[in-house]
């Protein structure tokens, strides 16, 4: 029997990589249901596979800590589903100083993290030798030390976010490529075109 395709949603989101996938997540999360994801191929064929996917709470303002935290917390969560395993790898990371004044603003970072909760510490040229052997400490003042730094299977990661919006009765849908079209906004009503793949 085939498969009944929807022919309107409340939200229809466009592109099944990683923005996508988490915009349909994270709605799903806030009680929406009527939401549709499209992709006109499969989902991270586009710019989203090849990521270099590093995870890190690094940030130079209280906006960007606190969206990076965040990532790293959903990435916990959802690599601790079984049915949609992610290979993540937290490792911790540094950011090398070789200046004062690269030290002293790696110092404020910081200090306004920890403001927020979020621990990480600067450590000095003999910890950052202790820590990784193979880096050249002569001149070095020190390092911003990350211990949540990591890396993530980019695709892995934006299965597992769709999986669980489609869980929410939500769908994912794949197209051919080159055979959709969108009209134009009117009234702030949106109309997408496509032709089913599967």
């Amino acid at each position: 029997m085939a498969e009944t395709i929807k022919t309107q949603a409340r939200i229809v989101i466009i592109g099944g990589g990683i923005a996508g996938c988490s915009t349909l997540y994270h709605l799903t999360r806030e009680g929406w249901t009527d939401v549709v994801l499209v992709e006109r191929d499969e989902l991270t064929s586009g710019s989203t596979w090849h990521a270099a996917a590093q995870v890190t709470q690094f940030g130079a303002n209280q906006t960007m800590v606190g969206l990076k935290r965040h990532s790293i917390d959903l990435y916990r969560e959802l690599a601790a589903d079984p049915d949609n395993p992610i290979s993540y790898h937290i490792t911790g990371g540094m950011r090398l100083a070789h200046t004062p004044a690269q030290a002293d603003t790696y110092k404020h970072y910081i200090g306004m993290a920890a403001g927020m909760g979020v621990d990480m510490e600067f450590i000095d040229a003999a910890e950052v030798a202790k820590r990784h052997p193979l880096i050249n400490s002569d001149g070095l003042l020190g390092a911003w030390w990350d211990p949540l730094d990591g890396d993530i299977d980019p695709a892995g990661i934006t299965f597992a976010m769709g999986a669980q919006g489609t869980r929410s009765r939500c769908r994912c849908l794949s197209f051919q490529s080159g055979r959709r079209h969108y009209a134009q906004a009117q009234r702030r009503i949106y109309r997408a075109h496509a032709e089913r793949r599967h």
